[in-house]
């Protein structure tokens, strides 16, 4: 059992992991103090007949967390998010850290580092859960003995802009639009477009779904941002378009994509990006997202008097985000309920306006 100084002023304490010749354990401290309790603890166990426990290093088990809870439980969507903010954010402030050694304090800076650094209020917040996700699973795999990062307040995030609210017939411009334009997959970008506005997912959640995941009376999601499972009611419109398109595909197998990629297979995180650039941006109106379009079946939902808590359930978000972000729907609808069929099939009735070139 050592204590020494190093070269950058921090406190190493070393152990060795059973009799003369056997490996070594070491951690480092920002105090000395600390290098010292660390060290008592490891004569207790000692004199208790307790092997001391060898600690790693948050990379080395960040391996291990990955194989045995990332790789089984969390989509593919959320690996490649937390892989991005470990390889960018974590591993070069933290990795080379013991686990142990991080505590309240240190996760702290950690996130002052990161708001210091120009860092995004939502990538902080996303750092701060994948480093309590970690920490959670060395918790379990008896690594420490406590989460750290759960000690450690999230900075409070801010919606950078409000959702731009779509009409039925603000979609069915964009669904003329892409007919005229006459791409080789607008069916199949139209029956999108749809699914986006009428059923309300997020894009991620939409381009996951399978033909088994449409039902007779509802389509059923996988929840990205809750992984959770939900289902959406079926609108009859919607039905007609995703037959038209089943039709269309040559009645593919049920666990064949509604949407399938180039390949045929599910899209990648590549593909959705050209489509928004190439596809969307070049039919919708300027400065909007598809991810907007889930305001389209918030509103649709609202006008038939629907209550904010089925709504919130049937989009996988809270009634407190809708009734933030929705306020202007909620105030100024007059209380008139029209179903959301009659609305759609009223802007599907509506003359469509000829695009004049040049």
């Amino acid at each position: 059992m050592s204590i020494r100084k190093t070269a950058n002023g921090r406190w190493q304490a070393t152990e060795r992991l059973g009799g003369r010749g056997s490996r070594r354990v070491s951690r480092t401290f920002d105090r000395k103090g600390d290098a010292q309790v660390w060290v008592d603890q490891m004569r207790r166990q000692r004199h208790l007949g307790q092997a001391p426990v060898e600690d790693v290093t948050l990379a080395e088990f960040m391996e291990t967390y990955w194989e045995l809870h990332a790789v089984p439980n969390l989509a593919a969507s959320t690996r490649a998010s937390y892989k991005a903010i470990w390889v960018k954010h974590i591993h070069p402030r933290l990795g080379g850290r013991n686990l142990r050694e991080l505590t309240p304090k240190i996760v702290t800076r950690f996130r002052a580092d990161l708001e210091k650094a120009g860092v995004g209020v939502a990538t902080v917040r996303k750092a701060l859960a994948l480093l309590q996700s970690i920490l959670t699973f060395a918790v379990v795999e008896e690594r420490v003995d406590f989460n750290a990062a759960s000690a450690v307040r999230k900075p409070r995030y801010q919606r950078a802009r409000e959702p731009v609210i779509f009409l039925p017939g603000d979609v069915e411009a964009i669904r003329n639009r892409l007919s005229q334009s006459g791409p080789e997959r607008s069916q199949r970008d139209a029956t999108l477009i749809s699914v986006l506005a009428y059923a309300g997912p997020r894009p991620e959640e939409a381009l996951r779904l399978t033909w088994a995941d449409v039902g007779t009376e509802a389509l059923h999601f996988v929840d990205t941002k809750r992984h959770q499972e939900r289902w959406t009611p079926l609108l009859a419109p919607l039905v007609a378009d995703l037959r038209e398109w089943q039709l269309a595909s040559g009645r593919p197998g049920p666990k064949a994509p509604v949407f399938p990629a180039h390949d045929g297979g599910h899209w990648q995180l590549d593909d959705y990006r050209n489509w928004r650039k190439r596809t969307w941006r070049a039919v919708a109106p300027e400065a909007t997202r598809p991810r907007d379009l889930r305001s389209s079946f918030i509103t649709l939902r609202v006008y038939e008097g629907i209550p904010l808590t089925t709504i919130a359930r049937e989009c996988g978000t809270s009634t407190a985000m809708i009734d933030r972000h929705y306020a202007g729907i909620l105030n100024n609808w007059d209380g008139r309920r029209v179903p959301a069929e009659d609305q759609i099939r009223a802007a599907r009735d509506a003359p469509v306006p000829v695009r004049r070139e040049g």
